[in-house]
């Protein structure tokens, strides 16, 4: 979001901001109920396995959060991320981040919003706002990771490594 000089093209100042949305896992079976409710089949109350794919999305968002940040940081302008609250709430606890807050000097921004019925419509709701600065973010992605210890890593390798040895044998047998 860019602010102009009036009638010019001259910036005068300008913010990024990012909408993150909820990725699926599953997609078939989504497509599957879409596809029955368009030819009018019955779709309330029957079940079809799919949902949403939150280690995903923030595999591939906290990577984008950290680097636009950081740009974001040193040009001394703000990022903006707004975030449906189920998902925001996963990305909290998944980073051990809970506890944030508002700061006016933190360049990266979280717009939390929710999605809240109303009689049969769903409403856009702001819910709260809160932010980081980019080493605290760091330190939560580096902080994150249970990393067992390489004896454990190591001896489930060697597991794998036996099974392809296995199905070799086996196959190398039955092809004779």
């Amino acid at each position: 979001m860019v602010r102009h000089k009036p009638l010019s093209s001259e910036i005068e100042d300008f913010v990024a901001i990012e909408l993150q949305t909820g990725q699926t896992t599953g997609t078939g079976s989504l497509v599957k109920a879409l596809e029955d409710f368009m030819q009018g089949g019955e779709v309330e109350g029957a079940s079809y396995r799919f949902g949403l794919n939150l280690a995903d999305i923030w595999k591939r968002t906290f990577t984008q959060i950290l680097t636009k940040g950081i740009v974001m940081e040193r040009w001394g302008h703000r990022i903006y991320w707004v975030i449906q609250e189920p998902i925001y709430r996963d990305f909290l606890n998944r980073y051990d981040l809970d506890g944030m807050a508002y700061d006016p000097g933190d360049s990266t921004v979280f717009a939390i919003y929710d999605l809240v019925r109303e009689d049969d419509e769903y409403r856009l709701t702001p819910t709260r706002v809160e932010s980081s600065t980019i080493d605290a973010l760091f330190d939560a992605f580096r902080g994150n990771l249970e990393v067992p210890p390489k004896r454990v890593f190591v001896e489930r390798l060697e597991e794998k490594v036996q099974e392809q040895a296995e199905a070799r044998i086996v196959l190398a047998l039955e092809s004779k």
